[in-house]
């Protein structure tokens, strides 16, 4: 028997939203700014500053104004976090490394995302050998991130370098001057959450929940932006992702990418 959605007025689904994403109540400090980006789940990276980078207002519109470096220092000291394709280029909680594995294998299965190597093997073997002998690099200092025409004119070593995070070889685990720092992911993801065991059905389901968790209440457009996910994998994977169906007053109830879903912890 199916059970009816429950449903909720706007001004609840609001609060929901808002509580959910941390921008009502009172702020979680001892958390802090690495509390936040687990409650968020994925905190975009943008080039573009105003006031201040994205990353940045985020955790100052949730805390106040803790101070640009605490927050540089929550995102990338340790193994707290990593930088990877999420909604855009996203820094994520370390613990969601293994959340991925479906993104990594797609991007293998592919052979490519943007650019193509001219000799793959080689290209990628000179630079795991600079890493394993001298550490954390940049595109720079491997040997230049571009060879010398527009911005994504990228040398061979830079699109080496980027299909080795692409595919989980190599990880971001922080930016200075806001180059990536590249380091092995053999030596900068914790040994429990390096690997790819979990399958692209339950890699999808544990991201939609994280989504649902993030947004309090969503339509099913909403969980796929937040992890840039695809309408047929959320479609396929929210049933069983520990969200629960409802019905917002106001909200277009037609089609699949409409159907709302809730939180049930923002729900209590």
């Amino acid at each position: 028997m199916t059970t009816a959605p429950l449903q909720l007025t706007t001004d609840e689904a609001r609060r929901i939203a808002l509580r959910a994403q941390g921008l009502l109540g009172a702020p979680d400090r001892r958390a802090g700014v690495r509390g936040v980006l687990r409650r968020l789940g994925a905190v975009q990276l943008d080039t573009i500053s105003v006031l201040a980078r994205s990353h940045e207002l985020v955790p100052y519109a949730r805390l106040g104004a803790v101070g640009r470096e605490a927050v540089e220092s929550a995102y990338w000291s340790g193994d707290t976090a990593f930088e990877y394709w999420s909604h855009a280029a996203c820094v994520l909680p370390m613990e969601e490394w293994p959340l991925f594995a479906f993104r990594r294998r797609a991007l293998r299965a592919r052979g490519h995302r943007w650019h193509r190597l001219d000799d793959r093997e080689r290209s990628v073997a000179a630079v795991r050998e600079r890493l394993t002998a001298e550490g954390p690099l940049t595109a720079s200092a491997l040997g230049g991130a571009k060879r010398g025409g527009p911005w994504w004119d990228w040398s061979q070593t830079k699109i080496a370098v980027e299909w080795m995070l692409d595919t989980g070889e190599v990880v971001c685990t922080r930016r200075q001057g806001w180059k990536r720092v590249y380091d092995l992911a053999e030596r900068a993801v914790p040994a429990e959450l390096r690997h790819d065991d979990l399958d692209d059905a339950a890699c999808l389901r544990r991201l939609v929940g994280q989504a649902g968790a993030a947004l309090g209440v969503a339509t099913e457009a909403d969980l796929a932006d937040h992890h840039r996910l695809r309408a047929a994998e959320v479609a396929a994977a929210v049933a069983d992702s520990g969200l629960v169906r409802v019905a917002v007053d106001g909200w277009p109830e037609r089609g699949a990418r409409n159907r709302a879903w809730a939180d049930p912890a923002a729900l209590a």
